[in-house]
């Protein structure tokens, strides 16, 4: 829990008016936890009153056995089985059915059965702990979790305030009412706790993911999953784990015999109502101090001395007080020793409890938790009852001081024994960059704690020390000074400039000599920053040293200079700058215009954006670029219709994403939407709609799917599904209703190429026709995703669309058990009916309703119609969609020319036409050359009409005449030419140069993915045939076993290697190492692996446990961490492979069917990437993905 300083509420109550809908919930929440904790108390001194008037000392010693086994029934079966149930369906079912029960055991005492007592004493316990249990869960889902570390004190509060107020409202309830009667109370105060939830519900909204919990599940045949996770696998990967266990058991049975000796001695003092009296007393003085120490001891406490030394409090004082009962067993002993629990274990121990679960991965820390909650904490309060027994019967009151003392010496060595273990996991994170800087409010304050981090900054790897500063640079307090002369020494000028700018941030006092000697000094990047930190100081002593960086060479320099004087020197520093930067923004040279495009950002004015508006026109991409990047910086809203236009273009258009999202959410969404109305809609536009994220952006996008276009939806669903995972509600509703809308639309397009099939000369309108329905498809399964588990749809679509008789069978029986009413019936006709679309009988082409198809927004479909009917009719077809026809004529030529390029085997005439776009005409005259040997190859050259000869030297090769193309390999590698072609004829040829090539490839990313896997395939394809004939090398047998196996290890490569960058002393650097050795990677930049390496998970496999197995769907590779993996066939074995060797590479491409077993021969650690993660990198960056490009075709160079 997120502690509360002394004038957070302060601070909460003005930031009330900035977040009143989160803090609205935060209230209804406070009222619920207020009820729950009311109840608790309430019921619990109920229950123990009436049962202590009526039993002894002997039969309380007993009652602990029931209850425990209790609690642990019920927590095993809870944790179970509660996944299974919506949340919050399981609180309206829950509560009523709780407060019934309670109401029921009412009439049970009022009968005064004896067995009623007991009943209750254990009952209430497991109501109680199923209110909290849910609570807990059920806040979880509630609050923003961008916020909840804001908002958890104030929520957790409600628990302590209902404590404090029931208790002393006991003292005075129960002398008019009587303590039976206070079983009515325990019901009315659940009652409570449901209105509250009933109102939070109608403030979430009804989303039917929104309380959904995600179960673990073993892994899929794809592999995506995670492995489920053994214990000897949690305590290996949560060192300090098991003394959290050893401290929480001793800590749980002590507070069980603590509560025994309170319940013993309270009984021989006090009877009836006046025991119920003094323990309502008791809760409402213990709930104030524990108030007060959550309020004002607490933060202070783990602030000024860490986690480590607020561990130690609560068991020392138990330490204490027990050690004074054993000495004076008297009944104020017992209270203080009782009221230790709730004064310090409610906060200071439960808040510390908290945070040592901070280090632990994400992946690790739910199972980590359940482990405590469910299985040790449970346990230990079985062992506790079982021991009062046996104790009870040989031990006096007095002498249960002895077990207790011991105990606490156990857990207080345990308690010293984690501080080691947590800071080995506080490394761990630290090097696999664990922490995530954007949950960012862990206190790391802790003496240790801070060690770890400040050590690092004298690393000599610049992305660890970069990380560690950014870490500590958020932590509140902390001084950076000490280790400043360290950093801007540093080797690397990335940690220099970083240190800078924090000193431009701070302005440390006495540094400015510093300063002064670095801006004359070193690199230009460092120098430009120390420009910008000395200026930040302000002073006019400085000015001139400042002002005569302005006639620099350098620009970074110039224009920090610049940047400095207008930022921090107000009119003085304006009109010393205002000349240069003038002078410099009408220059014609672009890297001069660049630099002021970076300028605007590093002056952060925002009411100085207008001079930015010319350099977002800027003709220079480059300038345009980082335009936008400042535009990111003074996020002025006036500057958001010169920003939009630039996700047109893909040099700009990354900056442009990032700029728009970067702007305030709700200002940002409003401007953004308008743009889905104009007449030429932006087809990136839902791009930043994802990066921005949260539920309005995704309901937004939501809304815009049923107006859109064909394209523009297909876009709209790939970014819904990428924001899926951070959007709590779906309206599922709407989506089954979309789904309806393009089952209808498939079934009409269907009946309609049944026409075009029946009538000559429309065959390509009729193959345009199915491929709008092969993207209806895949989008109503797409939708479908987002209704059920996402996982389990892309498993049916890629078994039915791709997979055998069989495997289709069995994917339309998943969907008729899955799916229900109206739209499960839709789906089963499109499973069932046949894909080859029949022709239907149709007399003549007036029977062909063309002009719906045309009414239908589909660029491409409304090209071949006109296309069909003018080359049927000679005329032109109806409609507002038409084209020049030349132009038409001739785009069909190149299309079908392009279908006679190996290359692009596999893409529609619809992705053919994109690419037909950008190509370009050029004559040669006979005798011309077209390129030279070792010319840059940067182009694929279509003969329209003419011949060629292919020289190397005055040898003639090969030659090419009309119809054919040369250059195929080029367009993709940029090598040099490896040969000369000359016009042996006059030539009329279609140039297609690399650069636009992957210009459509970024913009249309399925035509990437379909080219990627033809080449995947292809190389497949080629070294099984070598195989076949038993004419593959020695060398490339690896490669032939990992075809046969989507296994694509990048060769042994090197034992030495490994040993070389030291992978096993550093996680990242293991996974970035095990990725650099993929072929498929092996040009990505090392920022660029380094982001990838963050994606991947870690899985574990004992050994013989299988991996994936044939036929498979396979979308995962596999990278070997630890341990060594068999690939076989059966019981034939292709090959073995171990440490920093790789398989399914081929998987990620294409995702095909596993073609071989792959099992853990020995306990196997593997690093996992899926194909979604590898493509949501390489989308986001051209380079990136024109170098997967450049792989897959330098292996297939001479193949093509």
């Amino acid at each position: 829990m997120k502690l509360i300083s002394g004038n957070a509420f302060g601070q909460t109550f003005r930031k009330f008016g900035e977040d009143k809908e989160e803090y609205t919930k935060v209230l209804f929440l406070f009222i619920y936890l207020f009820a729950v904790s009311s109840a608790s108390t309430v019921g619990r001194t109920a229950a123990d009153a009436l049962f202590l008037s009526r039993f002894g000392a002997s039969q309380l010693s007993f009652m602990y056995v029931p209850q425990s086994a209790a609690l642990l029934l019920i927590g095993l079966l809870f944790q179970r089985f509660s996944p299974r149930f919506r949340m919050d369906h399981l609180l309206k079912l829950l509560i009523p059915l709780i407060s019934g029960l309670v109401l029921l055991s009412r009439f049970g005492v009022g009968m005064d059965f004896s067995w009623v007592y007991p009943v209750i004493y254990v009952g209430y316990d497991v109501f109680n702990f199923l209110m909290i249990v849910c609570f807990w869960q059920f806040a979880a889902s509630v609050l923003d979790q961008r916020k909840v570390k804001r908002t958890i004190g104030l929520v957790g509060s409600g628990g302590l305030m209902g404590g404090i107020i029931s208790g002393f409202g006991l003292k005075l309830v129960v002398p008019l009412v009587g303590t039976a009667n206070l079983i009515c109370f325990y019901a009315a105060l659940q009652l409570l706790a449901l209105v509250a939830v009933i109102r939070l519900l109608k403030l979430a909204g009804k989303g039917s993911d929104l309380f959904t919990s995600v179960k673990p599940q073993r892994k899929q045949a794809g592999g995506s999953g995670v492995k489920k996770k053994d214990s000897g696998g949690l305590f290996r990967n949560v060192p300090h784990l098991k003394y959290i266990a050893i401290m929480s058991a001793a800590l749980v049975i002590t507070l069980t015999l603590i509560d025994y000796q309170f319940k013993v001695i309270l009984r021989g003092t006090l009877q009836d109502e006046a025991l119920a009296g003094f323990m309502g007393s008791f809760y409402g003085f213990s709930g104030l101090l524990a108030l007060f120490i959550q309020l004002f001891v607490a933060g202070k406490l783990l602030t000024r001395f860490g986690v480590m030394t607020a561990i130690l409090v609560f068991p020392i004082a138990l330490f204490t007080g027990s050690l004074g009962v054993l000495m004076m067993p008297v009944l104020a002993m017992v209270v203080i020793v009782k009221g230790s629990d709730k004064v310090l274990g409610d906060t200071i121990y439960s808040s510390v409890s908290q945070l040592v679960m901070f280090p632990i991965p994400p992946e690790w820390r739910n199972s980590a938790k359940s482990f405590l909650d469910g299985v040790v904490r449970n346990g230990a309060k079985g062992i506790a009852a079982v021991s009062l027994i046996l104790l009870s019967q040989l031990l006096t009151t007095q002498q249960f001081s002895y077990v207790i003392l011991t105990l606490l010496c156990v857990c207080i060595v345990a308690a010293v024994k984690v501080k080691g273990a947590y800071l080995e996991a506080l490394l761990s994170t630290l090097k696999t960059r664990g922490h995530d800087l954007h949950e960012g409010q862990l206190d790391l304050m802790d003496p240790a704690s801070l060690r770890v981090l400040t050590d690092t900054l004298v690393q000599p790897d610049k992305v660890q020390v970069l990380y560690a500063l950014k870490i500590l640079q958020d932590i509140d307090g902390f001084d950076l000074m000490p280790h400043l002369e360290g950093l801007l020494r540093h080797p690397s000028q990335e940690v220099c400039v970083e240190a800078l700018r924090y000193m431009e941030r701070k302005q440390p006092a006495g540094q400015e000599e510093v300063l002064l000697v670095l801006i004359g000094e070193g690199h230009s990047r460092v120098r430009a920053a120390a420009i910008l930190a000395l200026a930040a100081y302000a002073k006019d002593e400085h000015l001139d040293a400042i002002t005569a960086r302005l006639s620099e060479e350098d620009m970074d320099v110039k224009s920090a200079a610049i940047a400095g004087l207008i930022k921090y020197y107000g009119i003085e520093g304006m009109f010393r700058a205002v000349g240069t930067l003038k002078e410099l923004m009408e220059s014609s040279r672009e890297d001069e215009r660049t630099s002021m495009a970076i300028l605007f950002g590093q002056i952060g004015i925002r009411e100085f954006y207008k001079p930015l508006i010319p350099l977002l026109r800027d003709e220079a991409p480059q300038v345009r670029k980082f335009a936008v990047q400042s535009a990111a910086v003074l996020q002025v809203p006036e500057l958001v219709p010169h920003i939009v236009p630039m996700l047109q273009h893909n040099e700009t258009r990354e900056a442009a994403v990032d700029t728009l999202a970067a702007y305030d959410e709700r200002e940002i969404l409003k401007l953004l939407v308008t743009y889905f109305d104009v007449d030429s809609v932006l087809l990136h536009l839902p791009k930043v709609f994802e990066r921005i994220g949260g539920q309005q952006a995704f309901d937004l996008l939501f809304q815009r799917y049923e107006p859109a276009n064909f394209e523009m939806r297909d876009k709209l669903l790939e970014a819904m599904t990428r924001m899926r995972k951070g959007v709590q509600q779906v309206d599922a509703k709407g989506f089954e209703a979309n789904i309806l809308l393009e089952l209808e639309l498939y079934g009409r397009f269907t009946s309609y190429q049944g026409d075009l099939i029946a009538v000559e000369g429309y065959e390509e309108v009729a193959e345009a026709v199915e491929q709008v329905r092969s993207a209806m498809i895949k989008r109503i399964f797409l939708l479908l995703g987002f209704i059920y588990e996402a996982k389990t749809i892309q498993a049916v679509y890629a078994n039915w669309t791709e997979g055998g008789a069989r495997q289709q069978a069995n994917a339309a029986e998943i969907i008729d058990q899955l799916v229900q009413g109206n739209l499960r019936m839709e789906l089963a006709k499109l499973m069932s009916a046949s894909r080859t679309v029949t022709a239907n009988v149709v007399k003549n082409e007036a029977a062909l309703d063309l002009d719906w198809m045309n009414d239908q927004g589909d660029e491409w479909l409304c090209q071949v119609i006109q296309f069909a009917s003018r080359s049927k009719v000679d005329a032109a077809a109806p409609g507002r969609h038409s084209v020049d026809e030349t132009w038409l004529s001739e785009q069909m030529e190149r299309i079908a020319m392009l279908k006679n390029v190996s290359l692009f085997d596999g893409l529609s005439a619809r992705e053919l036409s994109l690419i037909a776009m950008r190509m370009e005409r050029v004559t040669y005259s006979k005798g011309a050359t077209v390129f030279q040997v070792n010319d840059p190859g940067d182009a694929l050259y279509l003969i329209q009409s003419g011949r060629t000869g292919i020289y190397r030297g005055t040898d003639k090769l090969n030659e090419r005449a009309a119809g054919e193309c040369f250059g195929q390999t080029a367009i993709l590698t940029r090598r040099l030419r490896t040969a000369t072609v000359r016009a042996e004829e006059d030539l009329v040829l279609w140039r297609l140069d690399s650069s636009s090539f992957y210009d459509v490839i970024f913009d249309r990313t399925g035509i990437a993915l379909e080219m990627m896997k033809l080449l995947s395939r292809r190389l497949r394809s080629k070294l099984a045939q070598k195989s076949a004939v038993g004419a593959i090398p020695a060398d490339e047998h690896h490669a032939e076993v990992a075809a046969a196996s989507e296994v694509a290890a990048g060769g042994a490569a090197t034992e030495s290697s490994q040993e070389e960058h030291g992978m096993a002393n550093d996680i990242i650097l293991r996974r970035v190492l095990i990725l650099q050795k993929i072929d498929l990677f092996a040009r990505l930049s090392q920022e660029d692996v380094i982001a990838l390496a963050q994606l991947v998970e870690e899985v574990e496999y004992a050994a013989g446990e299988s991996i994936c197995r044939v036929d498979d769907y396979g979308d995962t590779l596999y990278g070997i961490i630890e341990g060594s993996v068999r690939v076989h066939k059966g019981s034939e074995t292709f090959a073995t492979l171990g440490e920093g060797e790789c398989f399914g590479e081929m998987a990620v491409i294409d995702s095909g069917l596993r073609s071989a077993d792959c099992t853990a021969s020995s306990r196997a650690v593997l690093l996992q990437l899926h194909r979604d993660q590898v493509f949501t990198l390489c989308f986001q960056n051209i380079g990136v993905l024109r170098s997967m490009m450049q792989v897959l075709a330098d292996r297939l160079r001479g193949m093509l």
